[in-house]
């Protein structure tokens, strides 16, 4: 299986991966991982976008593995897409398979290299009432293409989700990965996922106005944020894809199950340390990021966000080298879904059900690190922003009002967010 990276505007070959002769095509056998003898030379020792991994930097050696890459769960497909392809097959597909058919456009600037590369479009394309529609001229044309979506950090559920393009002319189209400097906007279009039971439309909704309200609560959020559009559907913006004047940029994108080396989130959960440790690996700013991602957790309990697993969270590999977390995406209000959904990371301070021990958790990270010979974080100014963000958070029934948020979700959130403000306030650096 051979991957390829896009980097400077277009695809080039990068690495290949191979079964060993004894091992089965599942996550546990072993493999045989080698960069490209040509490629491996200029971008020696790379972790960022030019490599498959923070966790797998660009080496000469040939490197034989006992089971899968992590990365691999990034680039495999889920959900509707993994579902469909598993039916044209007809029989049991192996997930090497899978990977082999669905990961040949996914999130970020890393595939799978296909057997062709799909030529240009000369559909006229779809007006956006089109696409919501979700017509049978749609349809088609999206799986013709492959534009539905196959393997991303960001895509969970069994309804049906497009990689969608604008072009210039205002037109969209099932994206599949070869519209280049032809396209003016790159996105999303995620419907609601009828297992969440009735009020999958209105958690779809929300979660536009939960961007709005993760914006004025200071965190990092996508310039164009998700747009809840013709009642149907939410269009979200790709912060993984731009255009330039040189040309199309793709971004590398990372999960957090990628960065911390998880092949099973069945048996290997995963915890806020092990994130936090592993993030201090590899970005730039660690004492920054970290402040970001537990603001982040603190608004995703205010706002009853329970789904916060390993997919949901990701780090933005930019063109510069520059690694950070990616804008926020992927939250609502999942304490509504019918699957009655569990918090899936938590904090060593954490008693089921309870608020964080927010200061016994800075103290339990502390000692986390230690272990890991990192350098423990200054908690002071960690400590410090979070009692500032007391006042986001006091202020966030007023502010979810003002984003448009149901008002039956702001008062089932009222003594949770009171809860929270009062242990923010309590939190001393250890």
């Amino acid at each position: 299986m051979k991957f390829d990276v896009h980097l400077d505007g277009g695809w080039q070959p990068c690495a290949e991966l191979s079964l060993t002769d004894t091992a089965q095509a599942s996550r546990t056998g072993e493999v045989i991982l080698r960069y490209d003898a040509d490629y491996a030379p200029e971008h020696l020792f790379a972790r960022d976008l030019q490599a498959l991994s923070v966790r797998f930097p660009v080496v000469m050696a040939v490197q034989q593995l006992s089971k899968w890459p992590s990365f691999l769960t990034d680039l495999l497909p889920q959900g509707a897409a993994r579902k469909r392809l598993e039916r044209i097959a007809g029989s049991g597909m192996t997930e090497w398979a899978l990977l082999e058919r669905g990961a040949h456009n996914p999130v970020g600037n890393l595939r799978v290299h296909p057997p062709t590369e799909p030529p240009p479009s000369d559909h006229p394309g779809f007006t956006l009432q089109e696409m919501l529609d979700r017509g049978d001229a749609f349809i088609d044309h999206a799986h013709a293409v492959g534009a539905t979506v196959s393997g991303s950090t960001d895509t969970q559920g069994e309804a049906p989700k497009f990689w969608v393009v604008k072009d210039k002319a205002g037109r969209w189209h099932p994206d599949h990965g070869a519209f280049g400097a032809s396209a003016h906007r790159h996105a999303l279009l995620k419907f609601p996922v009828p297992e969440a039971g009735a009020r999958a439309t209105d958690m779809l909704r929300c979660e536009a106005a939960y961007q709005r309200v993760a914006r004025r609560a200071g965190l990092r959020v996508t310039p164009e944020l998700p747009e809840f559009t013709g009642g149907k559907a939410l269009l979200v913006p790709r912060f993984d894809r731009r255009v330039d004047a040189r040309g199309e940029v793709r971004l590398g994108v990372e999960s957090m199950y990628s960065i911390c080396g998880i092949l099973n989130s069945s048996n290997d959960p995963l915890r806020h340390h092990t994130v936090l440790i592993e993030l201090a690996r590899c970005v730039d700013d660690v004492e920054g990021e970290t402040i970001e991602y537990i603001r982040r957790d603190i608004l995703s309990l205010a706002l009853g966000n329970r789904d916060n697993h390993g997919r949901n969270t990701a780090i933005l590999k930019e063109t510069d080298g520059t690694m950070r977390l990616s804008p926020v995406y992927d939250l609502g209000p999942t304490f509504l879904d019918a699957r009655n959904i569990a918090r899936n990371i938590r904090w060593d301070a954490e008693p089921p059900g309870e608020q964080p021990q927010w200061t016994e958790a800075l103290l339990n990270l502390g000692t986390r690190f230690e272990d890991a010979n990192l350098p423990v974080p200054h908690f002071s100014p960690v400590a410090r922003a979070m009692k500032e963000f007391a006042a986001a958070v006091r202020k966030l029934p007023q502010t979810m009002r003002e984003c448009g948020v149901d008002e039956e979700i702001v008062l089932a959130r009222r003594d949770p967010i009171d809860a929270l403000e009062q242990s923010l306030q309590e939190v001393r650096a250890p």
